[in-house]
């Protein structure tokens, strides 16, 4: 513990900037020195300095200090080979000591007017209310609109359920919608569909083409990610913005861009002077030399950015079935998605820094990224991923890989992309995610994945563009995962003591940790998973298909309101020295097969070889299986618990004492199971959510190790976070 207190003590230390070689301002010039007393004014002019000055002695390291204030970007500030350190060396921009710089592109909304005549199709409750402005020059297109630091509420209708229409085909650009949810109104091309398609998991944003209202048909400009239709685990699926019949709500705006106006209603007696509108979807570019077909990148070394503060990032709009999505759209791949991005770098940092009030993702690092290091960062309200690490796509180039994403306190993302992970690691390995606070996001909180559709001739399915085809060969000789694992290069990561809670709140079907279709060897220990009150499918821990050699060890899973399990597995992965405890039932009326699972599953694809010791499983209500065992694609044999290496386990239910012994009962005649118990596992106050062991509780004679919540989550003195 006093490590991690130091080490924080040591990162404030860090950010005092006296003795610095150059000095910005917002009120600088940048013809002036660049000292303390005549600083710069931009961020580049600083860059170009250190440049000039490190061409005469590039064998030092170097510190720019930003002062205080708002520093307007209108372009992006792009940092290359040319700014790379010495070996060994450091260029670092940080905050002057006890000062806030504020890095934003966004630009005023200035010319704001009372509107003299209501718009036609207007709602009622809005007549007579809206302001109208003109779209600045310098703005091509206006998706995201900021009042300070919030973000304004584009309107929005009220959500319905698509149709199914009898011998109706579901189509990616089609919705069928219920008489009345969508009209063919005077500005439908200004609208876009914000639709779930047939995955519970899945989110597009989709511009409008046409609404027939004569057939309840919609047509949407570009493909959704999959067909449009109803899902397992929600009812309201699709809604549109920006359109003016839907604006009916204070704070609500919507952009005409043929016209080049926005249409606003204020909260108050008028809009203020300070809204703003991003011109940047990436404040911040390091941009290496990419060879993207050959062996080698030259990468930027040495930068660091501490300190500042990140505001004002447009969303990148994304175009629906591309063939270059990361697994199931959740991002994009190497696309300008993210305030801060790295592609091509190595031995950078990004600390101490907050990303608050962006359109996008907030961090990426794409392609040749090594041992960058994103800690003590507080990311919140931001429309997108948290931190993303996306490398090259499955085949031979490993090279993003041996990151720290630690100590990052990470709440409120996914406000616009819904699902989007806040922290997403795809053929990306040997990374640690670790003691990283995550809360109220509207999907799963970390994700590890490659999976990208192994189909070369289908262009436009999730993420098979992003194959190196040229490497991996014929895709016919390498259709199981020993077969592919080598090309799978989100391996060996090391997801760790995070604190994940009040995530799923929005969609129907994710997950605290989720591994699926990587490499080998990645390792979710000692995470604390927590008080997710989802009604959709939401496990605490899944290693999902395609997935062997994963371990999950340590972890406590508690208080999860699901239809999933605490645990679940659908391949060769061990499962060791875990609680799950008090995971709730669902409040949805469905299927009886789909409201509960159990607290671990097993499911779809082979489990010979797991291992599944010393767990202890806790379980409210008598009618909680302990086992899902049942579960199967096609028609082999379903995975069970007998074709494992389990035992030492405990199993206790509060309601039913013999729930446990008939578990047994059933398993150890079958080999398994031998020195499993079916006794009360004495927690310390189970009834106050402490699910520490008392001294004398028979898991622990079972070789159960505690888990030590005092080393779980944001590290002590976190820069912004305060409990």
């Amino acid at each position: 513990m006093l490590a991690k207190i130091f080490g924080v003590v040591a990162l404030a230390a860090g950010l005092t900037a006296s003795g610095a070689d150059f000095y910005v301002a917002p009120n600088g010039d940048d013809a002036n020195p660049g000292t303390e007393r005549k600083p710069f004014a931009t961020l580049v002019r600083a860059r170009n300095a250190v440049r000039d000055q490190k061409a005469r002695a590039p064998n030092r390291d170097y510190e720019v200090a930003l002062r205080g204030g708002v520093y307007q970007l209108r372009e992006t500030a792009v940092f290359t080979l040319a700014d790379s350190a010495a070996d060994g060396r450091t260029i670092t921009y940080a905050a002057y000591p006890n000062e806030t710089p504020v890095l934003s592109s966004g630009v005023p909304i200035r010319t704001w007017r009372r509107l003299r005549e209501d718009p036609a199709g207007l709602p009622a409750v809005a007549r007579g209310k809206l302001w109208v402005a003109d779209v600045p020059a310098e703005l091509e297109r206006i998706l995201t609109l900021y009042d300070g630091a919030e973000r304004l509420p584009r309107a929005r209708s009220d959500g319905f359920t698509p149709r199914t229409v009898p011998g109706q085909r579901t189509v990616a650009d089609q919705i069928s919608f219920p008489p009345g949810a969508l009209k063919s109104w005077p500005d439908v091309t200004e609208g876009e569909l914000l639709v779930i398609p047939t995955a519970d998991y899945e989110m597009c944003i989709l511009p409008l083409a046409t609404v027939d209202e004569r057939t309840s048909l919609a047509t949407t400009a570009f493909p959704a990610s999959r067909p449009i239709g109803a899902v397992k685990f929600m009812d309201r699926t699709a809604w549109v913005e920006n359109v003016l019949a839907v604006l009916d709500e204070p704070g609500e705006w919507v952009l005409h861009a043929a016209e080049r106006k926005i249409y606003f209603w204020p909260r108050g007696e008028n809009p203020g002077d300070g809204i703003v509108a991003p011109q940047l979807t990436e404040l911040i570019r390091v941009a290496g030399a990419i060879d993207y077909d050959g062996p080698r990148d030259t990468p930027v070394r040495g930068l660091r950015f501490r300190g500042l503060t990140f505001r004002h990032a447009e969303r990148f709009p994304w175009r629906g079935q591309t063939g270059w999505s990361l697994q199931h759209h959740w991002e994009m791949f190497d696309r300008p998605t993210a305030a801060v991005r790295f592609r091509g770098a190595e031995d950078c940092a990004v600390e101490a820094c907050r990303f608050v009030g962006l359109g996008g993702t907030a961090v990426r690092l794409d392609l040749h990224c090594r041992q960058i290091r994103i800690a003590h960062n507080e990311i919140g309200q931001v429309g997108g991923v948290g931190v993303l690490l996306a490398g090259y796509g499955p085949g031979t180039k490993d090279v993003n890989r041996e990151n720290e994403i630690v100590d990052n306190w990470i709440h409120h993302t996914g406000e616009i992309y819904w699902a989007t992970p806040a922290v997403m690691v795809w053929q990306s390995s040997a990374n640690r995610v670790a003691n990283n606070l995550i809360h109220h996001t509207p999907y799963s909180a970390i994700t590890v994945s490659t999976r990208a559709a192994w189909a070369p001739a289908n262009v436009t399915s999730d993420g098979s563009r992003t194959v190196r085809w040229s490497e991996v060969g014929d895709p016919q000789a390498s259709l199981t995962w020993s077969a592919r694992e080598r090309f799978l290069h989100a391996r060996g990561n090391l997801v760790e003591r995070n604190d994940i809670h009040h995530i799923m709140e929005r969609l129907g079907d994710g997950n605290g940790v989720y591994v699926s279709g990587t490499g080998g060897q990645n390792l979710i220990r000692q995470n604390y998973i927590h008080d997710i009150d989802s009604d959709g499918l939401s496990d605490g821990i899944r290693c999902d298909d395609f997935q062997d050699d994963t371990t999950i060890e340590g972890n406590l899973i508690v208080r999860i309101r699901r239809i999933g399990q605490g645990i679940c597995s659908k391949g060769v992965n061990h499962i060791l020295n875990n609680i799950v405890a008090d995971l709730l039932p669902s409040r949805r009326t469905i299927r009886p097969e789909r409201v509960v699972r159990a607290s671990l599953g097993l499911e779809v694809s082979s489990v010979t070889g797991s291992r599944i010791e010393r767990n202890i499983v806790f379980a409210p209500r008598a009618d909680f299986p302990v086992y899902t065992q049942d579960r199967r694609y096609g028609t082999g044999r379903e995975p069970r618990l007998r074709d494992c290496q389990a035992d030492y386990n405990l199993y206790f239910c509060a309601e039913d004492p013999a729930w446990g012994r008939r578990h047994l009962a059933t398993e150890q005649p079958l080999g398994v199971e031998t020195h499993s118990l079916a006794v009360d596992p004495l927690f310390v106050s189970r009834e106050t959510g402490d699910y520490r062991l008392q001294p004398d509780s028979p898991a622990l004679k079972l070789g159960f190790r505690p888990i030590d919540l005092s080393q779980i989550g944001l590290w002590p003195n976190h820069p912004y976070h305060r409990p």
